[in-house]
């Protein structure tokens, strides 16, 4: 019974990678009318985040909508991914982070090293800019007064670098108003929402 709780903690979630039923627009608006049911629901008092993970064609798409007509620049939507499954307690070189905010030019982009997450030139001030890809990826947002959405389109090599293992995924969301940090996966025991996101561990495994 002495282990029961830390069991009950690390026990993993997971997310479905599905073909999408028809192709999918890159963007930047996202619904179920295009992606249909959501991969991960984010659950938030002021109303829940869906969240979608599929391939068309060459590509992985991950997809939400965000339901929030307080509008705020550094309103987020964190993507943190374990490719290689390895699920460690901190962040290690194959983990990588993807904190988009609302304003996408103010979005950050990490990669884990010795058990911290680090921005491109250990540079804290680093932010995208006018850029919208990166190495393997590429985003596209919108938003109107009634929330905002967000694209994201992989190389697939992000979900097989691990081979036999598959990759893990969290998400995360920041309300400005009200104010609040609300994860993906939730599990019980952690002291601070923040915390699963600094934790591949504690992320779901993508169910290929």
């Amino acid at each position: 019974m002495l282990f029961t709780p830390l069991l009950f903690l690390l026990v993993t979630d997971t997310i479905p990678l599905r073909p999408a039923a028809h192709p999918l627009a890159f963007d930047g608006h996202a619904d179920s009318a295009e992606y249909g049911a959501a991969a991960a629901i984010i659950e938030r008092p002021t109303g829940n985040v869906p969240v979608w993970l599929r391939r068309d064609g060459d590509f992985v798409y991950l997809a939400a909508y965000i339901r929030d007509s307080t509008f705020y620049w550094g309103d987020d939507f964190v993507i943190s991914l374990d490719i290689r499954g390895d699920g460690t307690p901190a962040p290690g070189h194959d983990d990588f982070q993807w904190y988009f905010r609302r304003v996408a030019d103010s979005s950050v982009i990490y990669r884990g090293d010795a058990g911290k997450w680090r921005a491109p030139q250990d540079d804290p001030d680093w932010r995208l800019g006018a850029a919208r890809e990166g190495g393997g990826w590429e985003v596209r947002v919108t938003g109107d007064r009634a929330g905002w959405s967000i694209e994201m389109r992989l190389d697939p090599a992000f979900f097989t670098d691990g081979g036999a293992r598959a990759p893990r995924l969290a998400f995360r969301v920041f309300d400005n108003e009200p104010m609040g940090w609300f994860p993906w996966p939730r599990p019980a025991g952690i002291r601070q929402p923040t915390d699963v996101e600094r934790r591949p561990e504690l992320w779901a495994v993508v169910a290929r």
